[in-house]
């Protein structure tokens, strides 16, 4: 679900694609209170791996985030 848009359930599928082909940077908010931003690099069910400039990838679980939005 986007920040900007929390009557959405969360991301289609669709949706998550583009951000993967276009190599859109995201800002994830997460249940602990932190942001993350990065480029989608694949999703499942239960899971994001996020790249973040400069750092290995990284793996956050879907039920961490609360919300996503397109980073600025």
């Amino acid at each position: 679900m986007s920040i900007s848009d929390q009557t959405n359930k969360g991301p289609s599928i669709a949706e998550l694609q583009r951000f993967i082909r276009e190599k859109i940077r995201l800002e994830f908010l997460l249940s602990n209170g932190d942001r993350l931003v990065g480029v989608l690099r694949w999703f499942d069910e239960q899971a994001f791996s996020v790249s973040q400039e400069g750092e290995k990838p990284i793996t956050i679980l879907r039920m961490a985030v609360l919300a996503y939005r397109q980073a600025s």
